[in-house]
């Protein structure tokens, strides 16, 4: 009932990308239950995600919309039941069938467990992994033609922190300063800060997720697990059209940076910080 991509190139490097929102299919049942509309569905997805985690070697890319399984929650929440489930919408015509809401738990379960299949499978070839678990967020919430909300509280690319051991946390300031020098043709660009480089910041519009979460308790001091949010600067939130040459930059940007990032983190876990 979940349609993945499960990618491992190049199983000598130990780092993974993640894509968990990227998908926008629906299983038939849902789709003729489900109470909002497709471009409704895009605008809370993360469109695009999946094509930046394709830049890694190794990824791992979720075809299936959050609105039939959301991922990067509990199982107690990963289905969309109630409106204030999901943000207020009317997401379901009908309350969802006890079998359907059965066979979705159970899908999410026998997702995690080839997660986690795939994730031993690379411990035991290496002693550490770094995985990035990549999303993005909408900035223009008034609608279409209306100003990007306020900078100060919407930075370009938000880092969450909350989900990893402290003595993790350390080392993100690094990471920050390596995304932020991501080059972009800043005259192509709308809804950034136009500065010198991009705006990137810890915990200011989101802090992570179940999925990190998930990872940090089940492989303690065998994984950082890092999440990341772009804002939906590099695309038209309301209509799904991507800027081609931004995306692009961006994309590469990211894994070459995190790139980086990743091979400084491998070496320190092999000093010991965790």
């Amino acid at each position: 009932m979940i349609k993945s991509l499960f990618r491992f190139d190049r199983e000598d490097i130990p780092v993974v990308a993640l894509a968990v929102h990227h998908g926008h299919e629906l299983p038939p049942e849902l789709e003729e239950n489900c109470g909002i509309s497709p471009a409704e569905r895009l605008r809370e997805e993360d469109p695009y995600t999946g094509l930046m985690a394709a830049e890694y070697p190794n990824h791992i890319v979720v075809q299936t919309s959050r609105f039939a399984i959301d991922l990067n929650r509990g199982e107690d929440k990963c289905i969309y039941l109630q409106p204030e489930d999901c943000w207020g919408l009317e997401v379901r015509k009908t309350p969802l069938d006890g079998a359907i809401v059965h066979d979705l738990r159970e899908a999410y379960r026998d997702w995690y467990a080839l997660l986690a299949f795939n994730i031993d499978r690379l411990l035991a070839r290496h002693n550490h992994l770094v995985i990035f678990d990549l999303h993005s967020y909408n900035h223009r919430r008034r609608g279409v033609g209306h100003p990007s909300e306020p900078q100060k509280d919407n930075p370009d690319i938000n880092i969450g922190s909350s989900n990893m051991p402290q003595e993790y946390r350390i080392h993100l300031s690094r990471l920050q300063d390596l995304l932020k020098d991501i080059a972009l043709n800043r005259d192509l660009t709308d809804g950034i800060a136009h500065g010198s480089k991009l705006d990137c910041r810890i915990d200011v519009k989101f802090t992570g997720g179940y999925l990190s979460r998930w990872l940090h308790h089940n492989y303690p001091y065998q994984i950082i697990a890092v999440a990341v949010e772009f804002k939906k600067f590099f695309m038209d939130e309301w209509t799904g059209i991507l800027d081609g040459s931004c995306f692009q930059l961006l994309s590469r940007g990211m894994s070459v940076q995190s790139g980086l990032w990743a091979d400084e983190m491998i070496g320190l876990f092999k000093r010991g910080i965790g």
